[in-house]
């Protein structure tokens, strides 16, 4: 009988996916890459397992989140045991929630989705909260209390605070809290997941303010199951379900301030969310730019449970400034988007656009993404070699022009390459190659059949588009376009959907008009 120490055990591609928390497909390309090795049974290999964990795993450039799992963690026994002591401390430390958010690990806070609010943000907020005692106040997602604790100064009784989460160390820290400032317990203030408590929970409340998780990892059927309690549709993101949970408990003219990831307000799968928000009286967004390390930008929403008024003002708040906008206005704008970073007199320019004929993309173009190589250094030349052609990358696409190119690929490698479009569409005899990662419109019109990287896009017309390639491209390059594409969807990636639904002005009056405009970009 073999000794067990010496017996090799190999694993499916699923468990190394789970071991690394990855999909399957990534570990599929790890294996392409030739970082795992398979056996006969195309089992991954201890041997080539083992090696990947002590040469790659947290320390090259892989998977962000199998990085994470590896070179970032916190003993959990420890923090706790440092919490529960700290919260017997006399006198109590008000400090102890910053304490305790800077001894959990960024895996951690990113996969629970955990970033406590800043007190300022808090205060914010809160600012023109009016309560009395017996006021109903609930924060589903209360962490360590801050709102809360804001609560007990506008006046609202111990004992009217609800507060949910799923960390039972923030909890404590919460309680004990509120207790050291009114000397009540917190009965209302318990650990538990308030997505799943909320589905028996027989209360109204007159105001919730909170910070839900953002993108807090939810199996499938969990987020199918909460999206059609709470009738979400397809906006499933843990801060998008948060928000319809919170809709469902808030009293008939309750108030409700959530502070949500910017992407909420512009990116396709928070469509539906926008939808219910713009069925109430929304009173005032707020942008605080990044408050939480390798995080979107934080934006307020405040709303009142009321029936809108399309006449009613909401107060947009971007970049230090503040501007009034008519509710209405957003109803105009493609795909529910909530612009609230566009100011009035930029508003009144886009209806006034959107009053002339335009194009759009959608269901007029095959859409493709550049090559993924899965790693460049290794698979890209910065010399021209016998068999080898220039590669483009994003940054080498200007209005109208490329760049000479800096890297070249050999054709031979494409079937070991992580994704790669269909030749036909590479080779297409005309295609627009335009910037991914940007915040503004570059196209270029290729009929030299180039290769591009994934920091670029590609599409190819169809024959009946309105428009020809070039005149597309010189369109989409135009000063109108860019302001338009930054007023409707503010972003740092050129997606398919936002391009789609773009409207393209082809009206050569208008853009010359617009040209003579003091803004725009």
């Amino acid at each position: 009988m073999k000794n067990p120490k010496e017996k090799h055990f190999n694993c499916t591609m699923g468990e190394v996916a789970e071991l690394f928390h990855v999909a399957p497909v990534t570990v599929l390309n790890w294996v392409k890459e030739g970082l795992l090795e398979l056996d006969e049974h195309r089992l991954v290999t201890e041997e080539s397992l083992l090696r990947f964990k002590k040469r790659y795993a947290g320390k090259v450039k892989l998977h962000a989140r199998a990085n994470k799992q590896l070179k970032d963690g916190h003993d959990d026994g420890e923090v706790e045991r440092i919490i529960q002591e700290a919260v017997l401390e006399e006198p109590f430390d008000e400090a102890l929630g910053d304490r305790y958010e800077a001894l959990l690990s960024e895996s951690y806070k990113n996969k629970e989705g955990v970033f406590y609010t800043p007190m300022a943000i808090v205060d914010d907020m809160m600012r023109d909260v009016e309560a009395k005692a017996d006021t109903l106040f609930l924060d589903p997602c209360c962490g360590s209390g801050n709102f809360l604790m804001k609560a007990l100064e506008k006046g609202i009784h111990p004992q009217n605070l609800y507060g949910f989460d799923t960390d039972p160390n923030a909890v404590m820290i919460a309680r004990q809290r509120i207790k050291a400032v009114t000397g009540c317990e917190a009965e209302h203030v318990v650990c538990a997941d308030f997505l799943q408590a909320c589905l028996s929970l027989n209360i109204k409340f007159d105001l919730v303010y909170t910070n839900p998780p953002w993108g807090k990892k939810l199996t499938k059927n969990q987020r199918a199951e909460y999206a059609k309690h709470y009738q979400a549709g397809s906006s499933t993101d843990t801060s998008s379900l948060f928000l319809f949970s919170i809709l469902s408990v808030l009293k008939r003219g309750g108030m409700t301030g959530v502070l949500l990831p910017d992407s909420f307000f512009k990116i396709a799968v928070f469509e539906e969310a926008r939808k219910a928000v713009l069925r109430k009286t929304i009173l005032q967004m707020k942008d605080y730019g990044k408050p939480f390390k390798n995080m979107y930008s934080a934006v307020s929403l405040v709303l009142k449970n009321s029936s809108c008024d399309d006449n009613n003002i909401i107060m947009c708040y971007s970049n230090h400034f503040g501007y009034p906008r008519l509710q209405r206005s957003f109803l105009l704008m493609p795909r529910h988007n909530l612009n609230y970073w566009t100011k009035t007199e930029e508003m009144q320019l886009i209806e006034e656009l959107l009053q002339q004929p335009y194009l759009t993309l959608k269901g007029h173009a095959t859409w493709s993404l550049g090559i993924v190589t899965g790693n460049n250094a290794a698979m890209c030349r910065r010399s021209q070699r016998k068999g080898y052609k220039p590669v483009y990358r994003g940054k080498d696409i200007l209005p109208g022009r490329l760049k000479a190119a800096t890297l070249f690929v050999n054709p031979d490698d494409f079937p070991r390459y992580q994704q790669m479009a269909s030749m036909e569409l590479l080779c297409a005899p005309v295609k627009l190659i335009y910037r991914f990662i940007s915040s503004s419109l570059v196209f270029y019109c290729d009929t030299r059949q180039r290769y591009i990287l994934n920091s670029a896009n590609m599409l190819v017309l169809d024959e009946n588009f309105s428009l020809s390639a070039r005149q597309l491209a010189e369109v989409m390059n135009s000063r109108l376009s860019n302001w338009l594409f930054k007023q409707l969807f503010n972003t740092h990636k050129v997606l398919r959907s936002d391009l789609e639904i773009l409207p393209i002005l082809t009206d050569s009056t208008l853009h010359r008009r617009f040209n003579l405009l003091d803004f725009g970009g």
